[in-house]
């Protein structure tokens, strides 16, 4: 039978609370509609003091304290209290058989486990006493049925309750759901902590040198065993991982990932500085080295002290092509300690950073970030292919297309406001040439940043050929594609890209002036495509 959620008007409370904050004038409005209050311990004393009505938690339970207090709530008749369904025949028949009291208000919050945890990666009797087992157990009872029942389980919550104890409405649906919502994610904490601070979280935390700088402390907890596509538990050199490495590494594989997921049998290589590409290149005849060295090109001065990600496996040819190059850590599939390739490297290198990357196929599902006060989850922007809608010019060719496809995994893995200048320098062969990334002026991005870097590549390019320079640069501009993470919400970002020379865009459009920037591109003779997909990176 399904329960009619109805307000509530509580005849019972439990309350046992460590954390006493706003407890007194809660006690209060419940006594003041009539409820009865029920307490554990220290909190019924706290109640007791302040001249309210509050009885033993025994009377519910029918038994005293055990075991120097770990036994206390943890009783059939409180969580059958709690978890009887309202209004359901044969639930009444049970209570009434076993004589249950119902309990309409759980209040309870936990042992202060966290907070005398600090950094502690290991549990000691002490603590092996904060891990409150009564507390949570109530709280989930109480979520469970937040139809019939109200949990509080953080102070934050008291304020809306005592104002809906004073309303002549009652507790509302909507409170009840929220305050089981904020639970569940209590608990859900509470046991992450503890998890991590035993080491039961497979691998538990490793304690970092430093966070972003040497002033922060900072520790990794990893995933569960073989869960992560990136070995961060089995590295192949001495040198330890540092805070700002696991974040270049992750966002190298994400971008990296894309790559072997469009194209698994090509190489894919992939150069993060400062959790930006600074060298992305794929080559269609899976030469791994072909690829790196065409990522290096992309810019050699960023690419100096960098982080390397590979698709395919590390070989000679290519440790052979990094050996005099200064990286600071690579990653790459198959990779190990006694491997020839790797070895060159680590012999010059003391202090390389050198990770296996168990699948390179692997998609993340969810990505969360911490803000003051909580958590932001969201979606992961994962791997798909773009449909992209040509708006002037004539349709784009298969290899066109490609390009483009290949244009936006870069550009969305740089941070917003982002541009990826990209091209093919060979049939088969991908390549960005030009970036603008992490400003909050688009124009500035592309005309400041993006094409005076892809031309500084190319002229070096044209002066190393000894070629004309100058229309050996505007030849290989008109043939590339710029991408925008956004769309333009004024034409002189085409503006920009006709006058460098560019013939080909790509943005997602749903600016208000997408007809304004449609009709410029015409006047300018370049090619504009919607792909109708954004990719902010904030």
């Amino acid at each position: 039978m399904t329960e009619k959620t109805t307000h509530l008007f509580p005849k019972r409370a439990l309350l046992s609370v460590s954390d006493k904050t706003g407890l007194i004038p809660l006690a209060r409005a419940l006594r003041a509609k009539g409820c009865e209050l029920y307490a554990s311990g220290g909190t019924k004393a706290a109640i007791e003091a302040e001249g309210i009505e509050v009885l033993a938690v025994e009377k519910i339970s029918r038994s005293s304290e055990a075991f120097q207090g770990r036994m206390k709530t943890l009783s059939f008749p409180i969580f059958s209290g709690i978890l009887a369904r309202r209004g359901d025949a044969s639930d009444d028949a049970d209570r009434e058989k076993l004589g249950i009291s119902l309990i309409d208000v759980v209040v309870v919050n936990f042992y202060p486990f966290e907070r005398s945890a600090g950094s502690a990666t290991a549990l000691d009797p002490v603590l092996t006493e904060l891990i409150d087992i009564g507390g949570p157990s109530l709280v989930r009872a109480a979520a469970k049925n937040h139809t019939s029942v109200l949990v509080l389980s953080e102070p934050a919550l008291y304020s809306r309750a005592i104002r809906e104890l004073e309303s002549p409405a009652g507790i509302s649906p909507e409170l009840r759901k929220e305050a089981a919502h904020a639970a569940w994610q209590g608990v859900a904490h509470y046991d992450a902590v503890i998890a991590r601070v035993s080491g039961l979280d497979s691998g538990g935390s490793s304690a970092l040198r430093y966070g972003e700088n040497p002033h922060q402390t900072a520790e990794f907890l990893l995933t569960p065993s073989g869960g992560s596509p990136i070995a961060w538990d089995s590295p192949c050199t001495e040198s330890p991982l540092s805070y700002n490495n696991i974040l270049d590494f992750s966002a190298g594989f994400r971008l990296l990932s894309d790559l072997a997921n469009w194209k698994p049998e090509a190489a894919h290589a992939v150069i993060i500085k400062h959790q930006n590409p600074c060298g992305v290149a794929s080559d269609g005849d899976g030469r791994i080295d072909a690829a790196l060295e065409m990522a290096w090109a992309c810019d050699p001065v960023s690419a100096f002290g960098g982080m390397i990600l590979l698709s395919k496996p590390l070989d000679m040819p290519t440790a052979q092509f990094l050996e005099p190059r200064f990286i600071e850590g690579i990653a790459a599939p198959e990779l190990s300690r006694d491997s020839s390739p790797l070895s060159l490297l680590a012999t010059k290198r003391k202090n390389l950073k050198a990770i296996p990357i168990r699948d390179v196929t692997f998609q993340e599902k969810i990505c969360e970030v911490s803000v003051p006060g909580g958590k932001l989850i969201q979606a992961a922007d994962a791997f798909a292919l773009e449909k992209f809608e040509v708006k002037t010019g004539e349709t784009w060719s298969a290899a066109q297309n490609e390009l483009a496809q290949f244009g936006v995994f870069a550009a969305k893995s740089l941070k917003s406001n982002a541009i990826a200048i990209v091209e093919t320098p060979s049939e088969g062969r991908f390549r960005m040439i030009g970036t603008g990334q992490g400003q909050p002026n688009r124009i500035e991005a592309l005309a400041k940043l993006a094409i005076p870097r892809a031309r500084a590549i190319l002229e070096a390019e044209a002066k190393a050929s000894g070629g004309g320079s100058e229309v050996f640069v505007k030849t290989r501009l008109a043939e590339s594609i710029l991408i925008s993470d956004a769309f333009f919400p004024f034409a002189d970002g085409i503006e920009a890209a006709a006058e460098a020379g560019i013939r080909f865009v790509v943005e997602p459009g749903g600016s208000l002036r997408d007809n304004d920037v449609i009709a410029r591109s015409k006047d300018l003779g370049v090619s504009l495509a919607f792909s109708h997909r954004r990719h902010f990176r904030h």
